[in-house]
């Protein structure tokens, strides 16, 4: 039996896959950060190969060195040559240490995250969780990306920014410069706090990350389905932004104006309000751009292992 590997490495959780040569699905994984900027490079390194034993564990055990062809990985933070070097050369000593030997493909997210929606390496990702990205491929694999900054300088449309607005928002409508929101109750519920002031204490712990802040954006997203205007509001502006991130990256080049548009991420996922504004925004600049539903049974770590069967079969 072939085996194919995919890895899909974020800044909040690590997701890998094993495949056979029919694509069935034999071992999945789910670790944390192996972002190099959130976890350090030796973190980094340390949680993949964690989570490679871990989703390699479930298989007949010892694994022949010719049954695993080939690995694709797909990892943010890990964008320029040097840093996919010092991937890779880390996953060499990896083999080496297991006993094993198959050639190691590095990638980023958008290719494995259009190869598991679309079947295919090209068109726009635009990326909204924790945080937020945009990306263009097009048929000759020219590769364009607008955003990436991270949380501090970036991150437009995200789920940070969005949990963000919605803490100064709460905090705004308790002084009264904006009127009453049912954020309020839903935070305070969630954390047990007996005043929404208690809000100032949580927020300032050192322990407090970005994940934590991007936590928050499921209550703008709950209440603006309820019909809290404050809430919708956050969400239809930050899908404004978004979409003049995306509109900058499909001024990169004339075939992205025409393309598919693939929308990822738990904000775009759980926000019908976001997903919506940031679609009319966008075709109100591109009419001529679409965006295919894709199949949802595959996620970019299944992407990334398709992506190791495609790339071993026409290397071979």
């Amino acid at each position: 039996m072939e085996l194919f590997i995919g890895v899909d490495g974020g800044g909040t959780k690590t997701e890998a896959v094993v495949i056979n040569n029919r694509g069935k699905v034999l071992s999945r994984y789910s670790g944390s950060s192996t972002n190099p900027y959130v976890v350090t490079f030796d973190g980094a390194m340390l949680e993949l190969m964690s989570v490679l034993d871990k989703v390699i564990k479930p298989l007949a055990s010892p694994i022949p060195e010719a049954t695993i062809k080939s690995i694709c990985l797909g990892m943010s933070g890990v964008n320029t040559t040097e840093e996919k070097d010092n991937v890779i050369s880390s996953l060499r000593a990896y083999q080496e240490q297991r006993g094993l030997s198959f050639p190691i493909s590095m990638t980023n997210e958008a290719i494995i995250s259009l190869m598991a929606s679309l079947g295919r390496e090209y068109g726009i990702l635009v990326i909204s969780g924790t945080g937020s990205n945009t990306y263009g491929i097009t048929k000759k694999g020219e590769q364009y990306r607008v955003g990436g900054w991270g949380h501090i300088l970036g991150d437009e449309g995200s789920g940070y920014q969005i949990g963000l607005l919605s803490l100064k928002t709460v905090i705004k409508s308790l002084e009264g410069m904006l009127p009453p929101t049912s954020m309020t109750k839903r935070i305070t519920d969630a954390y047990d706090f007996e005043h929404i002031s208690e809000l100032k204490a949580y927020v300032y712990k050192s322990s407090i990350g970005r994940s934590d802040i991007a936590a928050f954006a499921r209550y703008c997203v709950e209440a603006a389905k309820d019909g809290d205007v404050v809430a919708h509001n956050i969400l239809r502006d930050q899908a404004r932004e978004l979409a003049e991130t995306t509109i900058a990256l499909i001024g990169r080049h004339p075939e992205l104006r025409e393309t598919e548009v693939v929308c990822t991420g738990s904000i775009f996922k759980h926000s019908a309000v976001f997903q919506d504004c940031f679609r009319e925004f966008l075709l109100s600049r591109f009419p001529d751009l679409s965006f295919p539903l894709g199949r949802k049974d595959l996620n970019p770590a299944d992407g990334a292992a398709l992506l190791a069967r495609k790339r071993y079969a026409v290397d071979n």
